[in-house]
């Protein structure tokens, strides 16, 4: 399956911990990271500004809710903090945007390592704000431009 992933820091080294979310993603599959970084203010006013950037991710995983877990999990092996709540300033943000598959919304219990989060995971394909944010579109252009969208292009 082919991927995109928005990946967003605003705490600490923003630039290292985006390097590391990259890293990271390469032990789920190939990646192919944007050539355009974007800073850009919370939305909530709540924080530091972030650093934003997305990637194309090739995978073996078939299903996008199993590749949502695994999202997750990277981001607290990276050292992001939930106790915070929703939209707090964060260490890594890796948000599913789409993937070469049909659109859908999935709800599901979460695994047991993810309980913190809530009882349930949501996901919706593609993410439903994805096409309204700056943020996310002019990376995954500019990877579209270089050639590289392999078949997940944005709109």
């Amino acid at each position: 399956m082919k991927a995109v992933i928005a990946l967003g820091s605003n705490l600490g080294d923003r630039r290292a911990h985006l390097d590391a979310g990259l890293m990271a993603l390469r032990t789920l599959g190939s990646v192919v990271p944007s050539p355009l970084v974007m800073e850009t203010p919370d939305e909530s006013g709540r924080g530091p500004a972030y650093l934003n950037t997305v990637a194309i991710l090739v995978t073996e995983e078939p299903d996008p809710r199993r590749l949502l877990e695994s999202l997750l999990r990277l981001e607290v092996a990276i050292g992001r903090d939930r106790s915070s709540g929703r939209n707090a300033p964060r260490t890594l943000d890796l948000d599913l945007i789409t993937t070469d598959g049909p659109p859908g919304s999935w709800v599901w219990e979460s695994p047991e390592d993810l309980r913190v989060l809530g009882p349930e995971l949501t996901l919706e394909l593609p993410h439903p704000r994805a096409f309204s944010r700056p943020f996310v579109l002019e990376p995954w252009r500019a990877l579209s431009d270089s050639g590289e969208c392999g078949g997940v292009i944005p709109k």
